[in-house]
């Protein structure tokens, strides 16, 4: 027998950062809110990531040289930007369209929309821990360690780019650097800080907005959604527990939201991007979180232990059993900069798979012809540091307030009338 339709004005599809999040942010604004997720508050994609809060990473993921980046990426292995060969014929048109989207004109639109997400979470970060959440949060910068002298003259230029975008670095000489940081080994020929950046546990930032929205009504259910309808003004969700009915629904499925929103002619183009970590409960910690840059790694010296994330493997939905191989190389590759114990072994290892869009920037908007849809997704490998903020983006929108970002810029509308130009539509 099924439950009794349920009914709130907003009903959230999706519990990770992003979903609760958006919750959390609605509740606070007065609005009644269904989250539904599949297991409960178990934790999946937001809860074992590097957790750095970077309002340094304004530029997309879709850039100028990112192309042939990627290509010089794919030759090596354990690079940056990878593909799985199963699933490599199904994302070439993804692959295209991110190589039309790695444009001067895309940085342009994309750079004031990540900003403001990413300047959101930090003040979000400050509120929640105001209020006496829990974080494991320190400031301080992230240091880019470059281990080679290309890769050096590479971190400066990039600087430079950066610099003219209002992010502050400050450059480290190899002495500096060693000086700063003892763990790091004679390898290491200088870094460069990305000053404004710090850091947090994702898992506990997760758990600190779940609380939060709870405290604030937010009412989750523990059921798969079947399927969503608009139902007049507003939208149906079927679930295994029942159908709910509300003013709006919000989709922040991560990589399985096209899945979700297809049922309304809308394609959009977010592929699983793969990432692994491990958590090494009793390793020695730098002062600070830094990206190691030849070796493709984040680190994060957390409470819980030293965390080392790594990959960006564009793959298929199911692809999520972890390589225990991968697990061992991503502690190799750290002891070649990190001094760490010989006989130090992966532990806590985990993988997540980040929703990726073609132009680097996430979808936030309504779906065209279905007002009541809103859909919450797509933010590659800022997740976590852009979820708060996207929160208050979308309640922004749920209350009819005026757009915090560029409306134009993060709509699926730019991805329909994409799909409807190449189909000669």
């Amino acid at each position: 027998m099924s439950t009794p339709a349920r009914s709130a004005d907003v009903v959230v599809v999706g519990g990770g950062i992003i979903g609760r999040s958006v919750a959390s942010s609605a509740a606070r604004r007065g609005l009644s809110v269904i989250v539904v997720e599949a297991g409960g508050r178990t934790f999946g994609t937001s809860s074992a990531n590097a957790g750095h809060l970077v309002p340094s990473h304004v530029v997309p993921f879709a850039a100028p040289g990112m192309v042939r980046a990627g290509l010089r990426s794919l030759a090596v292995r354990d690079g940056a930007f990878a593909i799985a060969p199963r699933a490599a014929v199904g994302l070439v048109p993804w692959l295209w369209r991110f190589a039309r989207s790695s444009t001067p004109a895309n940085v342009e639109r994309g750079v004031p929309v990540l900003r403001r997400l990413l300047e959101a979470t930090v003040d979000e970060v400050t509120r929640l821990r105001e209020a006496g959440f829990a974080l494991d949060h320190a400031s301080g910068g992230i240091m880019q360690v470059a281990g080679g002298a290309a890769s050096l003259k590479e971190l400066h230029h990039e600087a430079e780019d950066w610099n003219r975008w209002g992010v502050r670095t400050e450059e480290f000489t190899a002495a500096a650097l060693r000086a700063a940081e003892p763990m790091v080994t004679d390898r290491a020929v200088g870094g460069v800080l990305l000053a404004d950046d710090g850091r947090f546990d994702p898992a506990l930032l997760l758990a600190a907005v779940t609380d939060e929205g709870e405290q604030h009504g937010v009412v989750s259910v523990d059921a798969t959604v079947k399927s969503l309808e608009t139902a007049g003004r507003g939208a149906r969700v079927h679930t295994t527990v029942g159908v709910i009915e509300s003013r709006h629904v919000v989709v922040a499925s991560g990589v399985w939201t096209p899945a979700l929103c297809r049922a309304f002619g809308v394609r959009l183009p977010i592929v699983p991007a793969r990432g692994n970590s491990v958590t090494l409960p009793d390793a020695p910690k730098p002062n600070g979180p830094m990206l190691l840059v030849e070796q493709r790694l984040a680190l994060s010296p957390l409470a819980r232990g030293l965390r080392l994330t790594s990959g960006f493997r564009l793959t298929r939905p199911g692809d999520r059993d972890v390589n225990p191989a991968r697990s061992r190389e991503i502690v190799r590759r750290a002891t070649q900069v990190l001094s760490l114990p010989a006989n130090t072994a992966p532990a806590n290892e985990w993988t997540g798979l980040r929703p990726a869009t073609p132009d680097g920037l996430p979808i936030i908007g309504a779906l065209p012809g279905a007002p009541a849809v809103i859909v919450a997704a797509g933010h590659g490998m800022l997740g976590s540091t852009s979820g708060p903020g996207t929160g208050e983006a979308v309640a922004a929108l749920l209350m009819g307030d005026a757009p915090m970002v560029d409306a134009a810029a993060v709509s699926p509308a730019r991805f329909v009338r994409t799909v409807r130009k190449e189909s000669g539509r």
